[in-house]
């Protein structure tokens, strides 16, 4: 990402927490994506471009629908203090290639 992303993502998800490689429905082999609280962008070695898009960490400690829906579907959490951005990314993203998105295959 340019320097100039990732400030105005800093601005509306706070500090990146890190950098981990990621399946992608559709992509043969990880991407690094960056991940942010509520958001995730990547590039895959084609140069195409994956967003994921998810609730932020504070929106899920308010509402215990969906922190019930995280503890139900990570697996291994007790309380709402150990929900973390990359449990709320695996639980609810919605994935953007190139600006449309894309269905999950069941």
């Amino acid at each position: 990402m340019s320097t100039n992303e990732s400030e105005i993502y800093k601005k509306f998800y706070g500090p990146k927490i890190c950098t981990e490689n990621l399946n992608i429905e559709g992509v043969k082999t990880q991407i690094p994506c960056d991940i942010y609280d509520g958001y995730a962008v990547c590039l895959d070695h084609k140069g195409h471009r994956y967003d994921l898009v998810f609730p932020q960490v504070s929106a899920i400690k308010e509402s215990t629908e969906l922190m019930n829906a995280v503890i139900d579907y990570v697996g291994g959490i007790t309380n709402k203090e150990e929900i973390t951005a990359i449990h709320s990314l695996i639980t609810f993203s919605s994935v953007y290639k190139d600006g449309k998105e894309i269905k999950p295959k069941n």
